[in-house]
């Protein structure tokens, strides 16, 4: 009879395990880009950037021979922010998602190990 307790025991073990690993599994990691950082964003900064400098030249302020080497240099400076700016918050959001993801599974292992100590207490073990 002792046996069958502990085989019984055992399985219950291997079941929860089962379970907390299925909710680490289904676990969502969200590998998006937050807020108006996206692409269009990009874009639409490279465009307004050229046309204030197309206005800036028909008023005068901005010579025209330069409005070429003008627009290619603020286009690269944009483009280079584009790349840090994206390349930073991938990495801050992988870094959060980690930290929660760790949290996650050891609010898991916790709630199992409290599981495991009150079914100890009941069997009087």
């Amino acid at each position: 009879m002792a046996g069958t307790a502990n085989k019984k025991s055992v399985e219950s073990v291997v079941a929860e395990l089962r379970v907390l690993n299925s909710a680490v599994e289904e676990t969502p990691v969200d590998a998006g880009i937050l807020g108006w950082f996206t692409p269009d964003f990009w874009a639409t900064a490279v465009t307004a950037v050229g046309n204030i400098i197309a206005v800036a030249a028909i008023l005068g302020w901005v010579d025209k021979t330069s409005v070429d080497g003008l627009t290619v240099a603020v286009t690269a400076v944009i483009g280079a922010a584009e790349v840090i700016v994206t390349n930073s918050l991938l990495i801050w959001k992988y870094l959060a998602a980690r930290q929660e993801f760790r949290l996650r599974i050891m609010d898991k292992k916790f709630a199992y190990m409290e599981a495991v100590a009150v079914e100890k207490i009941r069997s009087g073990k």
